[in-house]
C-alpha cells in the first residue's frame, strides 16, 4: 500500500473510526482493546489512549488474554499491564483454556474472542465494542489464506473495518505504518516466537509468499484489500452460508412449501405453506 505522503497512524485510525466503524467523535463509546504486547496492539492502544484527549466520550479497557501456551505469557501480560498503566488505560488480564482439537490457532482465536466479548459485556454492556489490531497486511495475508484453502467470492470479504461489535481501527494502515509509529513513540513490543514458526501456514504466507508478491507488484497489499472490500460489498445482501443457500434454493424450487430461514441476530425469512386451489380449511 504505497502512499507518497503517508498520514500518521493516529490520522488513519481516526478516519477509519469515523467513516468505516460508525464511531463519530461525539458519540459515547466503550471499547475493549485486545492487547497482546506485539507492535500492532501496542500501537493501537497508544493511539486510542491519546485520542481520549479530544474524543472525550471514549472509554477504554485494555484486555490481555493469556492462552497459557507459553511459559513467558504471564510475564508478558504483566508488561502489557505496565504499558497500559503508564497511559492511564484500565487493564484486565484474562487466562483462558484452549482446546486445540480443531487446530491450535483456531481454538486460541475462538477462546480469545469469547473472553474479549465477555469483558466488553461486563464493562460496557451489550453496546461495548471490541477493537483488534488487524492492519492492512494482516488482511491481505488472510485473503491469500482463503484463496489457498478455497472459498466462495463472498468468503474473501475478510477482516472488514467493522463487523458487528468488532472493530479494526488499524485496517487502513500497513505494517510499515505501525512499526514507524512504534519507532517514533519508542514503544518496545514483545516478540512472539510463534510469528517465526514456519509450521503455521500464515507465517509462511507472511514471510515467503508476500515478499515475493511485492517484488512482482509493490501494491499487492492494496490490491488484496480492495478485493476484500469488493467481496464484502458483494456479499452484504446475501451473506449466506451453505445451509442457508440450500434452503433458499429449495424454497425457490418448491414455492408451495413453507420456509423458515434463519439469517442473523434472530432475523428469519418466513413463508407460510401455500394452500392448493379450492382449499378453504383454516
Amino acid at each position: 500500500m504505497s502512499r507518497t505522503h503517508a498520514p500518521s497512524l493516529s490520522r488513519l485510525v481516526q478516519t477509519c473510526l469515523r467513516k468505516e466503524c460508525d464511531l463519530p467523535e461525539a458519540a459515547e463509546a466503550g471499547v475493549v482493546i485486545a492487547v497482546s504486547g506485539g507492535p500492532d496492539s501496542l500501537a493501537l492502544t497508544d493511539v486510542l489512549a491519546d485520542l481520549r484527549k479530544t474524543w472525550r466520550k471514549l472509554e477504554l479497557l485494555a484486555v490481555c488474554v493469556d492462552h497459557g501456551l507459553r511459559p513467558e505469557s504471564a510475564a508478558e501480560c504483566e508488561r502489557v499491564a505496565a504499558f497500559c498503566g503508564a497511559r492511564g488505560v484500565p487493564f484486565q488480564g484474562i487466562r483462558v483454556q484452549v482446546d486445540g482439537a480443531g487446530g491450535l490457532q483456531a481454538a486460541a482465536r475462538e477462546a480469545r474472542y469469547r473472553a474479549l466479548e465477555a469483558a466488553a459485556d461486563a464493562r460496557f454492556g451489550p453496546s461495548g465494542l471490541v477493537a483488534t489490531a488487524h492492519h492492512a497486511d494482516d488482511r491481505a495475508e488472510t485473503v491469500l489464506l482463503r484463496l489457498l484453502r478455497g472459498v466462495s467470492l463472498e468468503g474473501l470479504g475478510v477482516l472488514p473495518p467493522r463487523d458487528g461489535r468488532r472493530i479494526r481501527p488499524l485496517v487502513r494502515a500497513t505494517r510499515e505504518d505501525v512499526l514507524l509509529h512504534c519507532e517514533r513513540r519508542q514503544l518496545t513490543p514483545i516478540d512472539d516466537p510463534s510469528n517465526l514458526d514456519h509450521r503455521f501456514l500464515r507465517v509462511r504466507v507472511r514471510r515467503e509468499v508476500m515478499p515475493l508478491l511485492r517484488q512482482l507488484s509493490p501494491n499487492v497489499t492494496l490490491a488484496l484489500n480492495t478485493l476484500a472490500d469488493e467481496a464484502r460489498q458483494l456479499g452484504e445482501p446475501s451473506m449466506l452460508n451453505r445451509t442457508q443457500r440450500r434452503l433458499l434454493r429449495d424454497a425457490l424450487a418448491h414455492p408451495e412449501q413453507a420456509l423458515d430461514l434463519p439469517l442473523a441476530e434472530d432475523l428469519h425469512l418466513v413463508r407460510r405453506r401455500s394452500r392448493p386451489p379450492g382449499d378453504r380449511t383454516s
